[in-house]
């Protein structure tokens, strides 16, 4: 049974991608239509993004700033 519905899938799936062709065509150059053509560039505006934002030094900042000093002079000085 199994045998019978391999060797129909295998006789059925050939006819199936010919009927989607059009008779004028072959089937190989079906396939590659248009695959070979440069696409067209795509424009992006400029200046999409806004610039950041300005960024305050609150206390976390220059609290890891004065560690991070720190604990390089420490590392540097030995």
């Amino acid at each position: 049974m199994k045998l019978l519905m391999i060797a129909t899938a295998l006789a059925v799936a050939p006819a199936a991608a010919w009927a989607q062709v059009d008779g004028s065509e072959s089937l190989f150059k079906a396939s590659f239509e248009g695959m070979f053509e440069a696409p067209e560039p795509v424009m992006l505006p400029q200046k999409v993004m806004d610039p950041n934002p300005p960024v305050p030094l609150d206390g976390g900042v220059i609290l890891l700033l004065v560690g991070g000093a720190a604990l390089a002079r420490k590392h540097f000085k030995e």
